[in-house]
């Protein structure tokens, strides 16, 4: 990865790509491993039509001042509504578009995404980045996509609800991959 991808605003266009295709399969109005094209392409090809999918999941690559960084995830932070009277920060390096901010090309309203574990009782960390779906976390947070040097996407998928224990599993997932990072 280099940092030309930042400067021609690879990422901006990738996102308004993404974004674009999940409007064409879902309202998204409100807040196997492979390419974005190919996510782009799987989304919007006729034979997944009414399968359902309206998701293109991704993570975001940070900058370039060392080779390292740009190999690393960007975790935001949103808040969630717990219930009516609870709310608190939440992280994440899993991402649905909601929207591109019309007013400036390269901003975008992100909503976190938890992972759905293959492994509901995972011992290791390999156990924590296998996945077989995606929550809805509620949460999103405001970015300027200009700043990533990378984008990575994963499978079109349908975005699911989830229980508090999906939740705490998804929180551990993500406490999970900062950690390794953070060594």
């Amino acid at each position: 990865m280099s940092c030309k991808c930042k400067k021609s605003n690879c990422v901006c266009e990738k996102v308004r790509k993404i974004a674009a295709a999940q409007d064409e399969v879902a309202n998204n109005d409100c807040c196997r491993a492979g390419s974005c094209e190919k996510s782009l392409r799987d989304l919007l090809s006729p034979a997944a039509n009414g399968n359902g999918n309206d998701t293109i999941p991704f993570m975001l690559l940070c900058g370039c001042e060392s080779a390292l960084s740009g190999l690393l995830p960007y975790f935001a932070w949103g808040v969630r509504n717990v219930n009516t009277s609870c709310f608190g920060p939440i992280p994440s390096p899993f991402f649905r578009v909601k929207k591109i901010k019309e007013d400036d090309k390269c901003c975008a309203v992100l909503e976190l995404l938890y992972p759905s574990l293959c492994d509901e009782t995972p011992d290791s960390l390999l156990d924590f980045i296998e996945y077989d779906g995606w929550f809805a976390t509620g949460a999103c947070v405001e970015v300027d996509l200009s700043n990533f040097t990378g984008i990575t996407c994963f499978p079109p998928t349908t975005t699911m609800t989830p229980t508090a224990s999906n939740m705490q599993a998804g929180i551990n997932a993500v406490n999970a991959l900062r950690n390794q990072q953070a060594k």
